[in-house]
């Protein structure tokens, strides 16, 4: 009995077998088949645009958009327009940083806040910022002001909502250190709580930052501030479809930019973290 078991615990085992998982796309590889699925969009609109499926004289085709998009790239107008949206959206994604921060400190770290606030919290983050263009208007008028209190209130739920999770994932035991090395409140947040909650901080400010430029677009459709949404009311009103889908698509491409932008930005100051080295 005893030889027989020394000799099966003598055996070799067999390797573990690998995992077969998806591999991780490099960042080439993530890019072609998103460029290919626009590209792949853009030649089936100007082909149902060419072979009268779209009636042009309301969705044009998209090489007509693509050319009055160069056009307008020539003349200041575009750019004072763009700039007068990405200065409301940036304006009120400052304020949501400075703000959301404050709460997030407040309302994580401190029991009697979260106790009184959370109510209040939760019934104000489902109001929808353009219900409250009306009142807006009434305060400000259509100007720059009523476009960044908007962007403000819009874009604030999701950075503390992230932020206040990334205080929940700290670490007990990283607490249980700086107690025992008799760290202040403030040494405690600046050395445990916020490198814990960088990563969701961040996440969070990707997602406020596409969610403040639909903000500001939606607000400058409606409520008339100055910037890329009046022109595209002006120009639907003047039956100008070219001009008014080269703004929509400009829209889209500063979106789509600042979410990269965040998105590169998160890379480069996580590159310690392991959601990054996973896919590198």
């Amino acid at each position: 009995m005893t030889e027989r078991s020394t000799a099966v615990a003598d055996r070799p085992r067999p390797a573990p077998e690998r995992r077969r998982g998806i591999r991780p796309a490099r960042n080439g590889e993530a890019v072609w088949p998103g460029v290919l699925a626009v590209l792949g969009v853009f030649v089936a609109w100007e082909l149902l645009a060419r072979s009268g499926v779209l009636d042009t004289s309301v969705i044009p085709g998209a090489g007509a958009v693509l050319a009055e998009m160069a056009r307008l790239a020539a003349t200041g107008d575009y750019w004072a327009d763009l700039w007068h949206t990405v200065s409301g959206a940036l304006a009120g994604l400052g304020l949501v940083i400075a703000i959301g921060t404050g709460l997030a400190l407040l309302i994580g770290l401190v029991r009697a806040v979260e106790e009184s606030t959370w109510f209040l919290v939760e019934f104000l983050k489902p109001i929808p910022p353009i219900a409250l263009i009306p009142l807006g208007l009434l305060l400000w008028g259509p100007a720059a002001t009523m476009k960044i209190a908007l962007v403000t209130f819009g874009a604030l739920w999701p950075f503390l909502t992230q932020m206040l999770y990334g205080l929940r994932q700290t670490s007990g035991v990283a607490l249980e250190m700086a107690r025992s090395y008799r760290l202040g409140w403030w040494q405690t947040v600046a050395r445990v709580h916020i490198p814990s909650l960088l990563p969701f901080a961040l996440t969070g400010m990707r997602i406020s930052a596409s969610l403040a430029v639909i903000v500001a677009v939606v607000t400058e459709l409606v409520g008339g501030a100055d910037g890329l949404g009046q022109t595209i009311t002006v120009s639907q009103a003047n039956g100008l479809m070219p001009t008014m889908y080269a703004y929509i698509l400009t829209a889209g491409v500063l979106g789509m930019a600042i979410n990269l932008i965040f998105r590169l930005a998160e890379r480069s100051l996580l590159f310690w973290h392991p959601s990054q080295r996973e896919e590198s």
